[in-house]
């Protein structure tokens, strides 16, 4: 008797850029421009549309600078209380049109569709409420996830309780991880230098005869609590 394979969760996406721009001199960090002319926000939603997802939200609290990118954007219900707030805005903005919602910030240049994909199939698989990046030291990319619709409800309870914490919020709600080989991918670009040696990197790798590294380069992001 043939089997039916199972429908596949349908998709949307989320880039959190709610953050301040003052290490950029007011230039919001996604809107830096990289080596090959786009900024890492064109970038970012190239790499979604490569991965399956087309026409993500942003969500940022001032549009202004965004408009030209002519995606939906939306602003925190609760300004200041970080990024858990921007997830909050997130989760009700594309309640009902999905299955999951994958998350990511905006300043990750180096992501990729390949990355995206197997979260999104190990989402599919195990059909927990939330799936996270894991870097190769164990460590969670909290900010690079796949959620249900229904984390909701644990992300207003913990805002409600004056927890802003998304590392441990997605213990307690019982996130499992997909870990990756290579944290390189998920390295953020939190100052001017971070974005300096990312470019450097990216071009001594394209090097055949020279070994890149990014040691020193911006951290896994690593949101606190």
């Amino acid at each position: 008797m043939a089997t039916t394979a199972a429908p596949q969760p349908s998709m949307r996406a989320a880039i959190l850029a709610g953050g301040r721009a003052s290490r950029y001199r007011g230039l919001p960090k996604g809107l830096l421009s990289l080596p090959d002319g786009r900024t890492i926000l064109e970038r970012t939603i190239d790499v979604l549309r490569e991965s399956g997802i087309d026409r993500p939200v942003l969500v940022a609290n001032d549009p202004a600078p965004y408009r030209p990118l002519q995606l939906e954007i939306v602003g925190d219900r609760r300004p200041g209380l970080g990024p858990l707030a921007g997830i909050e805005a997130a989760l009700l903005h594309c309640a009902g049109r999905c299955d999951g919602l994958l998350i990511l910030p905006c300043d990750l240049p180096g992501i990729t569709p390949a990355i995206l994909c197997r979260l999104q199939a190990s989402f599919a698989r195990r059909r927990s409420p939330i799936t996270v990046a894991e870097m190769p030291d164990g460590f969670w990319q909290p900010l690079c996830a796949i959620l249900r619709p229904d984390v909701l409800v644990g992300v207003q309870r913990a805002l409600d309780g004056g927890r802003r914490g998304v590392y441990r919020l997605w213990r307690e709600l019982r996130a499992r991880p997909e870990r990756f080989p290579d944290a390189r991918p998920f390295a953020n670009i939190n100052t001017p230098q971070d974005l300096a040696r990312w470019v450097k990197a990216q071009s001594d790798s394209a090097e055949p005869n020279r070994s890149a590294t990014t040691r020193g380069i911006g951290d896994p992001a690593r949101a606190p609590g």
